[in-house]
């Protein structure tokens, strides 16, 4: 559901606003979109498999995304010269909706595995 709903506000903002920035916002909406994922992804089996693990898991991976966010803006904007605004703004504007995103679905994810261990 989150990819769907990315990639059609994505298509549905190039088609009719700005076709001409279609690469740039993509490329702006695809490292949050995938890092979003991985991460909701990376909770829910740590929070099934070993919850007390979940912090340490966390801390590597906030570390392991700024390197990666950092490279990433790097070699998009200089050295596939992709055009920076448009691209800046989808970046921006995905990374902190799925950031909120994120912190809904992690709260749906907490709040079952708390019943759960209180049924334990």
């Amino acid at each position: 559901m989150l990819v769907v709903g990315c990639v059609a506000t994505w298509g549905l903002f190039t088609a009719f606003l700005m076709p001409e920035a279609a690469t740039a916002t993509f490329l702006g909406m695809l490292a949050p979109l995938v890092v979003g994922v991985g991460t909701v992804l990376l909770v829910e089996h740590t929070a099934r498999t070993d919850l007390e693990r979940l912090t340490a898991s966390l801390a590597v991976a906030f570390f392991a995304k700024v390197l990666f966010y950092g490279g990433y803006v790097g070699v998009v904007v200089g050295l596939l010269e992709v055009e920076p605004i448009p691209f800046v703004a989808s970046f921006t504007t995905y990374f902190v909706v799925l950031q909120f995103t994120e912190a809904l679905c992690f709260k749906t994810i907490f709040t079952g595995t708390g019943q759960r261990a209180a049924t334990h």
